[in-house]
């Protein structure tokens, strides 16, 4: 075997073309000069035109590519309830779901569009709600219907007519709504498509017809495109699409049909489609896109190359179809308060490059607001977005003076074909070549260098698209190499190549195609991007980013590294090294720092250290290369300033490109695990959410869905949810997805999530800020299938994988066992597949073993480790003179080997090393399967150490293996001795002098290895028992290796809670296995209750106010109906759910379902009952007990549903338990009633058997005491109301220790004494011609009371009988009185003419009534009785003298009449003694009131008495003893803790003393004595301002002594003349004394100054006295007011003190 020698020249060579071969610009060789053609060489030829593809654009599809720009609008009932997909809205009416009423503000939208460049807007007249927001015919669905006043539509095509703005249409096929959508019969069920009654196709048809055949919509009457997406419903929603129908009612009116130049372009539309979704909704296309489908017109099919997240398109498509990219500028395509925020202008920069770049049209969904309008935000955004568009694209470098472009080659030299066609902004020329030329180039070239950094180059597209290669290149310098900017496939419409800014003299522009045709460019230009429109790097919003070239951070050793710029690097800078030592230092503040560059084949290792710690040895080796890569992550890091350093470890290269920080005061960041991940239909996703630089404080983000080819129908679009990670936290778990089942046969759907609306501000969203999901298609996945995939699976090595082999051995036996399952459901064989395909793919192949991924010493009996050579951790070739350098040791293919390689050509010095890990010492048995060509008398050998000497030496000599002249592989066996287990690192190579074998692999096992045993503790908690073989005392011993099982048993009515396993939990498990037994564990298991038992009842309290709880899940049996009245679909069953306590609860309870309890109660009585549940309708809850112990009862449950959730409330009832000891409690639900979703019941005893209930008792008594004290108790039987207050008394001084019956019998007795007292009766009273009865016609009156009535005659007649209930009265009064009634009563009385004994008898009549008032001696006072009766016996001698005549007779009688009109009334006292009574009842309750306050209402009580039997007591005397009783009473004080007395306050002194402060200290104005009093008192206040227990009376006393001493204050007799010096003539009249006074005489001052008056902003000193406190404002000049003050002297000069007032008034 021989090695070839290995010069250090080529060895240089070989590194530095690694280095080269793709992380710089390419490099080419310089020509001298650049041969080509330009426009001066061109003429006017009449060269013939190259010939146009087969496939080209029409005039729409053309016009639409140039156009570039278009935007969608999404508005309608989603808008208004924050939704996003299509939503059936059930029965609620248009006005609940679409509220705006009018003003949609079409033109702001239009107007603004049309700014920004858009040139065409596509509005959702129609969603797949089936909502209309223009009038339709078809349907009341609408705008119209909801109560907006115009139609929308025609408002936003009136807009577009304006400015002229092309239109589409979005009609959605699928309608949710409309009845005729999918397959029904008459009755509305699911039929077959051939019974359908309604025919949507025909619905849909008419509305197109409706907005495409009217002028007022569309520009100008025009829809140059109609969008129909593919959503459909599925099931029985299903519903096939007449599409050739459609087309043809849309070409009627859009197309050529309706005279337009091409047909109305159509958005999937099958094989009829003309503009074609890109495969996302993130408004991006395919790198190398083609603007050409396949379809199948026979089959109405079309194919255009994938579908998510990119259709791509084909170069020889059979049709032409616009790549559309759809996005949005917000999250959503509608609008909701929770999705308005507008994309930044980065974002849609590279929004608009990778789609307009990529030769496809961008669609910006804009979506207006609830109120009709778009928020400004997004406004303005669309003003900037349109801003940068322009101002990036306004100067196209390429026309700058000085410009030449050379051509490769030009089309006959024909100046119709010249170079300069590209920059003369005519998209109908082109530059091209010959016939022949496949390829060619323009050179731009400038006589000073430019900066730019967008390149742009347009295919002539109306001649097709062919171009299949491009590359841009450019010159730094004219003598410069040529650098590629950027190379790919396709340009069609528009390549937009954008880069980091670079400087050049040259640009060159090479195109390709393929044989047969020719490269066309039509415009081509150069640029320098706005602002917002630069490549930006790629770290996340709000990280720092380091460009390498930034000196400031970036140290690089001055010797070995090696700066480069290029478009693929980040920020167009890169530094590599390819030498051994070379480091650089990078100083951040933050919390975690990446280090971004390029991994590359030709790349190795480095060294990074933190503050001076060697953290990690990265490794750059890659499979392919990769530039913009992370090649280091740090930990997170304290925040604060670091410095980084890089060490260069081998001669390999190593390239920096950036670093990126984290560096938000330890907020973080905040990303997806992964980027992409697969579910199955009817599934829920979890994904690991990560927070990575800090977990300062709570960082919250959105998930947001973007659906692509998967739609409603397939997950749940509406699914938001929030993740919040709360200080500390640094990773969740949370649900992000969930899917539906769709059986349509659809194949794979794809959408994808992204994290939006972080918070708070600073906290970034990290690299894995969105997903793409896929959802597997069910139907897709068959047994076979997953067969298959199970069989692929089972043929892979653990050894050859160094990561995901435990998870993916986990799902390759669990679909083992789904095929092994011949009743394995489809759900379950989608499940495996999912989970072993998903497994499969995560599965990471070993390339080597490293310190970090060992090979693994097994040492158990019967097992085996393969050791594949070509693993080797380090692969040591020694160029040595005796190590044969002509044949280097190497890895080689051979497809005998185990793996397809092994080690070959190893030499002496040559050494494979492998590092290992040996858990024990022992001797291992090896076979090596090897290959050997050497003769019988020069075998190979190897000798097998360890560098410290843990494997004893070994050498073993090999024979040769052929076969004939052919090598082939052997094996050959050996042991080796490992003395040291542990860490270590295997070295193999050839003996001495000798060749090594080619080695394939080493299978090494276990001979004779020593093992231990180890104890297994075991516990359990109360409510079960865990049971082990040879368990002693808790306790098992396991020999190391072997396992142990153990066996868990709950106890009846309990379950397992948790096992744990050395701390941890393993879950609830009934038998848990320590395989391999390697150390020494403790198992533990723990029991919780799962149900009631008769051996373990619920026991209902025993004591009162102890609340026991009785979980609803914890039933004890569940008995379930199917019966037809019983709702059998809906089978009673516990349900989990976070709302309920113990996080279940029973639900779906039914009529004659039935939930039994095994209960135990120890003391008989009654309970209250909490029961807490959920309910959408009214509800009911039946309980009962199956012995009748319990007293059956039912409860309501009325519905928690608020909106369309379901809110937690409660219930109460009161059960009786009759009967004490175990018993069975049975809920159901009463009647046909449902019940409730119950969680569970709070039990408490409120009173036992023995204790009598009051409550009815105390809520009689409530009721009696109304009337007692109602304002209007008179109207009442004042005998009943006494006999009611007693009964109210005694039933006051009932306790609970009262017998029950007692109890009982008292309320009864109140009760009928209030119905008694409430008892009424009428009284009819009718009076004939002749006079009048008062009251009269019918009176109600209360059982007990008297009426009086009041009979007149009228002049000249007289009382001729009183009828009363049909019964003359045979005396005849003008009064009469219904005493004590009990029943209905009629009076009727008629009347006669007087005659003279007609007068006698009104006489006789008048005395009748006077001796009755003489009956009534309780009711008047003896000495008007007196007079009355003196009267009458003079009036009966008169009426007894036969000669009295009529004067006589009429005197005699007004005599009587006035004597009764003079009864002086005694006083009443029913109220005195009803009030009497009551207070006798309060003065009895001696436990509840204050001794001091009965003594006073007892006194009270016996004033009144003695005033009640006081006859001639006055009504005066009798209402004050009322009074005084009725006043001790409510005075009664209840015996309580005294309540604190109110806060005392002491703002008022505090003022004072502050007042009175600014003047203690005046000495030259007081006296000291009067200054020295004021001292004191001001003292003594703050004395009493520092005491905390100073009272309100104390504080005020304070402030009364500080003003009274500041009031006090004397001034000085000095003083008192000073103040008025030359002002001795103040009271003259002469208007030179005192001018300022006199010129403001009698007026209001402002800003003057006015000596004695009271002025606004004023200076006024000394001017207020003593007088201006009782007369308002004395001023100088008003002759009243001195005539006033005049007075006032006078008067003072009498009483002695005018001087003082003169003074004072003087001095204040």
């Amino acid at each position: 075997m021989k090695k070839k020698t290995v010069s250090m020249f080529m060895g240089l060579v070989l590194g530095v073309t690694t280095v080269f071969s793709s992380i710089g610009p390419a490099v080419v060789t310089v020509s001298a000069a650049e041969i080509g053609v330009t426009d001066t060489n061109c003429k006017d030829n009449k060269t013939a035109e190259p010939k146009s593809d087969d496939v080209v654009p029409d005039a729409n599809q053309y016009k639409y590519q140039k156009d570039e720009l278009a935007a969608f609008c999404h508005f309608g009932p989603n808008t208004f309830n924050e939704i996003e997909w299509g939503e059936h809205y059930g029965d609620k009416k248009p006005s609940e779901i679409f509220t705006l009423k009018d003003n949609f503000d079409a033109d702001t939208l239009v107007r603004t569009l049309k700014n920004a460049g858009f040139k065409k807007l596509i509005i959702t007249a129609k969603h797949h709600d089936g909502f209309c927001i223009w009038p339709s015919a078809y349907t009341d669905y609408d705008a119209e219907a909801a109560g907006y006043k115009g139609d929308i539509l025609e408002e936003i095509s009136t807009a577009c007519t304006n400015y002229d703005m092309d239109m589409g249409l979005y009609l959605s096929p699928w309608d949710i709504h409309e009845p005729s959508y999918g397959y029904y019969d008459a009755n509305g069920k699911p039929t077959s498509k051939e019974n359908d009654v309604l025919d949507y196709n025909e619905y849909y048809n008419n509305q197109l017809e409706e907005i495409l055949g009217n002028s007022k919509y569309g520009n100008n009457g025009h829809f140059v495109e109609v969008w129909m997406d593919g959503a459909k419903g599925s099931g029985a929603n299903a519903q096939d699409y007449e599409f050739t129908k459609w087309f043809d009612t849309i070409q009627k009116h859009q197309g050529k049909k309706a005279g337009k130049d091409a047909d109305c372009m159509l958005f999937g539309a099958q094989a009829y489609t003309t503009v074609r979704w890109i495969g996302n909704e993130d408004g991006v296309a395919f790198e190398d896109t083609w603007a050409k489908s396949n379809v199948n017109y026979d089959n109405n099919t079309i194919d255009s190359n994938g579908s998510t997240p990119y259709s791509k398109g084909y170069e020889n498509g059979n049709k032409w179809t616009v790549p559309e990219c759809d996005g949005r500028i917000t999250s959503g395509w509608f609008w909701g308060t929770q999705k308005k925020t507008p994309k930044t202008i980065t974002q849609l920069a590279n929004m608009y490059f990778d789609s307009v770049g990529h030769n496809a049209t961008m669609l910006l969904n804009v979506p207006p607001n609830n109120q009709g309008t778009v928020d400004q935000p997004i406004l303005k955004r669309i003003e900037e977005f349109g801003q940068n568009v322009e101002e990036s694209f306004r100067t196209n470098l390429a026309k700058a003076e000085g410009t030449t472009i050379v051509a490769s080659d030009v089309r006959g030299n024909d100046a119709k074909f010249k170079p300069g066609n590209v920059v003369d902004s005519d998209d109908s020329t082109y530059w091209t070549t010959n016939d022949g030329k496949t390829s060619g180039s323009l050179t731009i070239k400038w006589n000073t260098a430019k900066k730019f950094d967008v390149v742009s180059f347009e295919e002539a597209i109306q001649k097709g698209q062919h171009i299949n290669s491009y590359k841009v290149e450019y010159k730094a310098s004219d003598d410069a190499q040529w650098q590629t900017l950027k190379s790919g496939k396709t340009v069609g419409a528009k390549r937009l190549v954008r880069t980091a800014p670079v400087s050049a003299t040259q640009v060159k522009i090479t195109v390709g195609t393929s044989n047969g045709k020719v490269p066309m460019l039509s415009e081509v230009g150069v640029y320098k991007a706005s602002e917002g429109f630069q490549l930006a790097g790629a770290a996340p919003e709000g990280m720092d980013t380091t460009s390498v070239n930034e000196t400031s951070k970036f140290t690089f050793s001055s010797t070995g590294w090696n700066p480069q710029t290029g478009s693929q690097y980040i920020n167009g800078q890169n530094t590599w090294s390819n030498k051994a030592g070379a480091e650089f230092t990078y100083k951040f503040s933050g919390t975690k720092v990446y280090l971004m560059g390029t991994t590359d084949p030709g790349h190795g290792q480095a060294d990074v250290y933190i503050d001076g710690k060697l953290v990690e040895t990265i490794n750059t080796h890659a499979e392919s290369r990769s530039t913009g890569a992370k090649i280091f992550e740090s930990e997170d890091l304290e925040d604060k300033e670091h410095t980084l350093k890089l060490v260069a470890k081998t001669n390999a290269a190593i390239g920096v490109e950036a670093a990126y920080v984290i560096n938000n005061g330890g907020v973080g960041m905040i990303e997806l695990e992964n980027s992409a991940y697969t579910m199955n239909e009817e599934s829920s996703l979890d994904v690991k959410i990560k927070r990575v630089g800090g977990t300062t404080g709570t960082i919250t983000a959105k998930i947001q869905p973007n659906p692509g080819s998967a739609i409603q129908d397939d997950f749940d679009t509406e699914f938001l949810p929030t993740v919040t990670l709360n200080d500390g936290e640094s990773e969740k778990i949370v649900t992000v997805a969930k899917t539906k089942r769709n059986t349509n046969l659809t194949g794979d759907r794809v959408f994808s999530i992204e994290l939006t609306e972080k918070t708070p501000k600073n906290a970034i969203i990290g690299f894995n800020g969105s997903a793409r999901i896929t959802i597997k298609d069910a139907d897709g996945i068959t047994k076979d299938k997953l067969q298959t995939l199970v069989t692929n699976s089972a043929a892979l090595e653990s050894h050859l994988y160094s990561d995901g082999w435990d998870v993916f051995a986990k799902a390759l036996k669990t679909a083992q066992e789904v095929v092994a399952n011949e009743n394995a459901t489809d759900a379950t064989i989608r499940s495996a597949y999912t989970e072993l395909e998903s497994a499969k793919n995560a599965l990471v192949a070993r390339e080597k073993y490293t310190e970090a991924d060992r090979f693994h010493f097994l040492w158990k009996t019967g097992t085996s480790a393969k050791l594949e050579a070509e693993f080797a951790t380090e692969l040591n070739n020694s160029n040595a003179s005796d190590s044969d350098p002509n044949w280097p040791m190497k890895i080689a293919d051979n497809s005998d080997a185990s793996n397809g390689k092994f080690v070959t050509d190893m030499a002496f010095k040559d050494v494979l090393k492998y590092a290992y890990h040996a858990d024990k010492a022992g001797t291992y048995h090896v076979v090596m399967r090897y290959r050997s060509g050497s003769d019988k008398n020069a075998k190979n050998g190897i000798k097998i150490t360890e560098q410290n000497g843990k494997i004893v030496e070994k050498t073993i000599e090999v024979n040769p293996t052929k076969e004939g002249s052919n090598v082939v592989f052997g094996e050959i066996e050996f042991d080796i001795e490992v003395g040291t287990p542990g860490d270590g690192m295997i070295s193999i190579t050839a003996p001495n002098t000798n060749k090594g074998p080619g080695i394939d692999y080493f299978i090494i096992s276990p001979n004779s290895v020593k093992l231990e045993k180890f104890a297994i503790t075991a516990t359990a908690g109360e409510g079960g028992t865990i049971t082990a073989e040879s368990l002693t005392e808790g306790k098992v011993d396991v020999t190391e290796g072997e396992s142990a099982t153990f066996t868990i048993t709950p106890n009846s009515g309990y379950e397992i809670a948790d096992v744990k396993v050395d701390g941890n939990s393993v879950g609830k498990k009934t038998s848990y296995t320590f395989s391999d037994v390697d150390k020494a564990h403790k198992i533990e298991a723990t029991f919780a209750f799962a149900n009631y038992t008769a051996e373990n009842p619920f026991k209902l309290p025993e004591t009162k106010g102890v609340t026991s709880t009785l979980e609803a899940e914890h039933a004890t049996e569940l008995i379930n109906s199917n019966d037809s009245d019983s709702d059998p679909n809906w089978p009673l069953t516990i349900t989990s759910e976070g709302w309920a306590s113990n996080g279940k609860f029973l639900n779906c309870m039914a009529y004659k379902d039935y939930a039994k309890y095994a209960y135990t109660a120890n003391v008989p009585g009654i309970y209250k009952v909490t029961g807490t549940y959920r309910a959408g309708a009214l509800n009911k809850l039946a309980f009962s007990e199956e012995g009748s112990k319990i007293e059956a009862a039912q409860v309501e449950c009325p519905s928690t549903k608020e909106g369309n959730n379901l809110t937690v409330k409660t219930f109460e009832l009161n059960i009786e338990v009759k009967t004490a000891g175990t018993g069975t409690l049975v809920l159901t639900a009463p009647d046909t009633n449902k019940a409730p979703q119950l969680d569970k019941l709070d039990i408490q005893l409120i009173r036992t058997a023995s204790e009598a209930d009051l409550t009815e008792l105390t809520a009689t008594i409530a009721e009696a005491e109304e009337i007692l004290n109602a304002e209007d108790k008179d109207k009442y039987s004042a005998t009943a109301l006494v006999e009611l207050q007693k009964m109210v008394n005694d039933g006051k001084a009932f306790t609970e220790n009262t017998s029950q019956a007692d109890v009982d019998a008292k309320k009864a007795e109140i009760k009928a004494k209030i119905a008694d007292i409430q008892t009424q009766f009428t009284i009819t009273a009718t009076a004939g011609e002749g006079g009048k009865i008062a009251p009269e016609a019918t009176t109600t009156v209360y059982k007990g009371t008297s009426k009086v009535f009041t009979i007149t005659p009228d002049k000249g007649y007289h009382i001729e009988s009183i009828t009363v209930d049909g019964e003359n009265v045979e005396t005849i009064a003008t009064e009469y009185a219904f005493e004590d009634i009990v029943a209905n009563h009629t009076i009727e009385v008629t009347f006669a003419k007087d005659e003279l004994t007609i007068a006698k008898e009104n006489l006789l009549a008048t005395i009748n009534t006077a001796n009755k008032k003489l009956a009534e001696t309780e009711q008047y006072t003896p000495s008007s009785l007196k007079d009355l009766d003196d009267a009458v016996k003079a009036a009966q001698a008169i009426y007894d003298d036969p000669n009295a005549d009529q004067d006589k007779v009429d005197e005699a009688k007004k005599n009587v009449e006035d004597k009764m009109k003079a009864l002086k009334e005694k006083a009443k006292k029913d109220a005195l003694k009803l009030a009497i009574t009551a207070a006798e009842g309060d003065a009895a309750l001696v436990d509840k009131y204050t001794e001091e306050s009965i003594e006073k209402l007892q006194k009270a009580i016996d004033e009144a008495k003695e005033v009640l039997a006081d006859e001639n007591a006055s009504q005066e005397k009798v209402d004050a003893a009322e009074k005084a009783v009725k006043a001790a009473q409510k005075a009664l004080v209840e015996k309580e803790t005294p309540k604190p007395e109110a806060p005392v306050k002491k703002d008022e002194l505090k003022a004072a003393v502050e007042d009175a402060t600014k003047v203690v200290g005046d000495t030259e104005q007081y006296t000291e004595e009067s200054l020295a009093a004021l001292q004191a008192a001001i003292d003594d206040a703050n004395a009493v301002l520092d005491n905390p227990e100073a009272t309100q009376a104390e504080i005020d006393a304070a402030v009364k002594a500080v003003k009274e001493a500041k009031e006090a204050l004397k001034v000085k007799e000095d003083k008192k003349d000073d103040n008025n010096k030359g002002d001795d003539k103040k009271d003259d009249d002469k208007k030179d004394d005192n001018k300022k006074d006199d010129s403001n005489s009698g007026t209001s001052n402002n800003g003057s100054s006015n000596g004695g008056s009271n002025n606004n902003g004023s200076s006024n000193k000394n001017t207020t006295s003593i007088v201006n406190k009782t007369s308002n404002a004395v001023k100088t000049g008003d002759s009243a007011n001195v005539a006033g003050v005049a007075g006032v002297t006078i008067l003072c000069l009498a009483t002695g003190i005018v001087v003082v007032l003169i003074k004072r008034k003087r001095i204040r």
